[in-house]
């Protein structure tokens, strides 16, 4: 008795099935991510009670770089549980740090004429790495009280945030 010869052809595999289903999937995985980014409301502005942190060039001393508030002074008084909004609207890279012994560039001479802040529990500081123009930082102040700050880059540059 002939036997029939065997085909070499081999079996399709059942995973084919199973690789156009995860094609399918992965498709619509991008088509739903790129419909949430579309569509996702844009992050609002930060808001807050505005001090502007200005520089005209080489910010070398007291006239030349500062804070100011929407009436041109350096102090600002709030009421408690307000927000600060600081932007840079200068040209070089400031920070907003309070004067606290435990900050960076406190001792710096000039960096906090008055001493550090009494309340030592309230702490804020931008970051040493600067804030560059358009850049934005905000703090809440919820504790009454007197708070100086100062740039850490440019010891000269002061503010006083006075809250009631």
């Amino acid at each position: 008795m002939e036997q029939a010869p065997k085909s070499t052809e081999s079996p399709k595999p059942k995973s084919r099935t199973m690789v156009l289903a995860a094609i399918i999937v992965v498709i619509l995985v991008v088509v739903g991510v790129g419909i949430y980014i579309l569509y996702k409301p844009p992050t609002p502005p930060p808001t807050g009670t505005p001090v502007t942190i200005w520089d005209n060039g080489p910010c070398s001393d007291g006239t030349t770089c500062g804070f100011k508030n929407s009436t041109g002074g350096s102090t600002l008084t709030v009421s408690t549980g307000t927000t600060v909004l600081w932007t840079n609207t200068g040209g070089l890279a400031h920070t907003v740090t309070a004067c606290l012994s435990t900050n960076p560039g406190y001792s710096t001479p000039g960096a906090c004429p008055n001493g550090p802040n009494s309340n030592t529990s309230v702490n804020f500081d931008s970051g040493t790495s600067g804030m560059t123009h358009g850049v934005t930082f905000s703090f809440t102040f919820n504790t009454a009280g007197t708070y100086d700050y100062y740039c850490y880059f440019h010891p000269w540059m002061h503010g006083v945030i006075v809250v009631r």
